[in-house]
């Protein structure tokens, strides 16, 4: 008989498997770890790019529905807490800068006010879901001058349309031509169930992804033309008066632009003053104007340069006025798509009025006036004066939270950007010369960083700037994203340049964001009044566009400023152009450059 074979325990068959499955576990484990390892390797080696997408590039000028991929942003893992706040500066700091202001509902001076339904202002890129351009700076945060990517860059600029404009002699206020500043036309692709209620050329009320330029110009007329040829979609409106600055079209999609007068005129009641004026672009007609003569202003001059914003969730303007106030009005809106109508019932206006020490209304002073466009963050707007104040003011309640001394005018404005991992938002602000602290011809001009919640000033970068020409900034600095994360990047007009004592021109410069320190500039003779307008490739890469007082248009790489191209547009460019997708429009001013006469121009870019 053979060797008999023990069954084993049901307790020894139990840890048995039990090896068993743990083994199982732990090789498992290891070929995982093998696969991570293995991918990690690949991403970092540039073998396998996390997901990667077959890209088309956009077609020439094209104007279709397809939506273009978003241009890069910072990655934002969060959003700030809807209910964050700035902090409140002290009483006794307010009254040494000899702060005080009063609040007005119409022509009511009133003790205080309480909006009845909150304005909120989300991130920049939550301003609006409207295909296009539609304000200055592109949103709340005013941080963009394009919509959409650009194809693979080959490094052309090329006119594919032209439009002549003219002037308009507004007698002892001069002759003004062709558009100024800042002058940045609106671009709007108009959605499916909106455009056949346009007041356009029935050949677009039906054409599908119609995309207009739609461009207020010094002439006294809003032009109107098709994005794709430079083709009238409508008859101008004929404003009968100057109209510089840049407009905005309801974030909302909805047909009704928002535009202020820039040099003062004459109604036909007898009144000298500028208006702000509210536009149906369904009829094609003014639904509202408000301003004139503002008897609440501290200044005599009436205009209104800065570019309008709207919060959409409570139906309310925002407008800065030259005239030294800050307005806002609820235009109670209707808009009845199926009977093709809009209208407004507007509430009364709602006015802020500030004063600090040295301000008054003469040349030998700091002068009140609101030229920037107002930016905005939650329920606070923000903006710099004619003075070289930076104000914070809760548009809830119509008080100041904070206020700056920039020591400079403040014509630029104020860049936002919110940053969840410094819990708290960043505020870029530049100006130019005044000429109160002159020395030698010259005065300083600034770059500044702030942190947005307190007004704590961060980091400033000065220049020797001319104080007879106002030298310095007249625009608005970008943030840059893509491989230009880390950088601003700004232009300048009459500032001292390197390696030359006795010269004065322009400069186009960029900013470690977190330093100040700087990373490159260009310089040149000709000034630049017109923003830096920044557009990124499918890849994230950075260029620049920038326009000139010469007359040149230039494309820069972002990286480092080295100059791929430029094209002549024949006279002064002192407007903002506006990109979509990869056609850029702007107009000049028909002066000075090469001599050509004023136009509003298209441009490819390639």
């Amino acid at each position: 008989m053979g060797r008999q074979t023990r069954r084993p325990s049901s307790r020894a068959m139990r840890r048995r498997k039990y090896m068993v499955r743990r083994l199982m576990v732990l090789i498992l484990f290891a070929a995982a770890v093998t696969g991570i390892v293995f991918l990690a390797k690949a991403l970092f080696s540039g073998k396998i790019k996390p997901n990667e997408v077959a890209s088309t590039p956009t077609p020439p000028l094209s104007e279709g529905p397809a939506e273009p991929t978003p241009i890069p942003t910072p990655a934002l893992a969060v959003e700030l807490p809807a209910d964050m706040g700035v902090v409140k500066q002290g009483e006794e700091s307010l009254s040494q800068m000899g702060f005080h202001s009063e609040l007005f509902v119409r022509r009511d001076q009133v003790d205080s006010y309480n909006r009845e339904k909150g304005i909120y202002f989300g991130r920049g890129d939550k301003y609006t879901a409207v295909k296009g351009v539609t304000t200055y700076g592109g949103n709340n945060f005013r941080s963009s001058f394009a919509y959409g990517n650009l194809a693979t860059v080959t490094g052309q600029l090329t006119k594919a349309w032209e439009k002549p404009i003219g002037q308009l002699d507004c007698g002892s206020d001069g002759v003004w031509s062709g558009t100024g500043w800042t002058g940045m036309p609106i671009i709007v692709q108009w959605e499916d169930d909106v455009r056949p209620l346009l007041g356009v050329a029935d050949e677009f009320k039906n054409k599908q992804g119609f995309t207009e330029v739609i461009y207020p110009a010094m002439d006294g007329k809003i032009h109107f033309m098709e994005l794709n040829t430079g083709k009238q979609t409508r008859s101008p409106i004929d404003t009968g008066v100057v109209n510089k600055g840049t407009a905005a079209l309801d974030p909302r999609g909805y047909p009704l632009l928002y535009l202020g007068q820039g040099i003062q005129s004459t109604s036909t009641e007898g009144t000298y003053g500028a208006w702000f004026r509210v536009v149906s672009l369904i009829e094609n007609k003014v639904l509202l104007s408000f301003g004139g003569r503002d008897p609440a202003s501290n200044r005599q001059w009436q205009a209104y340069d800065s570019s309008p914003l709207f919060a959409a969730d409570s139906d309310t303007l925002i407008i800065g006025g030259e005239n030294g106030l800050l307005y806002t009005v609820k235009l109670n809106t209707s808009f009845d798509k199926d009977a093709g109508t809009i209208t407004i019932e507007p509430d009364r206006l709602v006015k802020y009025r500030y004063h600090f020490s040295g301000y008054a209304d003469n040349d030998n002073a700091r002068w009140y006036g609101i030229e920037s466009s107002v930016a905005a963050w939650h329920q606070y707007a923000v903006f710099t004066d004619n003075g070289g104040m930076l104000q914070c003011v809760d548009l809830n309640d119509m008080t100041l939270k904070y206020a700056v001394d920039t020591d400079g005018d403040g014509d630029a404005g104020v860049v936002i950007e919110e940053s969840p991992s410094d819990n708290t938002i960043f505020l870029y602000a530049a100006n130019k010369a005044d000429g109160r602290n002159a020395a030698d011809g010259r005065d300083k001009a600034y770059i500044r960083k702030l942190d947005g919640r307190t007004g704590e000033i961060k980091w400033t970068k000065a220049f020797d700037a001319s104080a007879e020409n106002g030298g310095g900034a007249y625009a608005p600095v970008h943030i840059g994203s893509g491989d230009l994360d880390g950088m601003i990047i700004a232009c300048m007009s009459d500032v001292k340049l390197n390696g030359d004592d006795a010269a004065d021109g322009g400069m186009l410069i960029a900013l470690d964001k977190n330093t100040g320190a700087e990373l490159w500039r260009v310089e040149q003779n000709d000034g630049m009044w017109s923003a830096p307008v920044v557009v990124y490739d499918e890849s994230g890469t950075g260029y620049v566009l920038q326009c000139d007082r010469g007359g040149m248009l230039k494309l820069y790489k972002g990286i480092d400023g080295s100059e791929i191209c430029s094209l002549d547009l024949g006279s002064r460019i002192e407007s903002t152009p506006a990109v979509f997708k990869n056609t850029l429009v702007v107009g000049t001013r028909g002066v000075g450059g090469s001599g050509s006469s004023a136009v509003i121009v298209g441009i490819r870019i390639g």
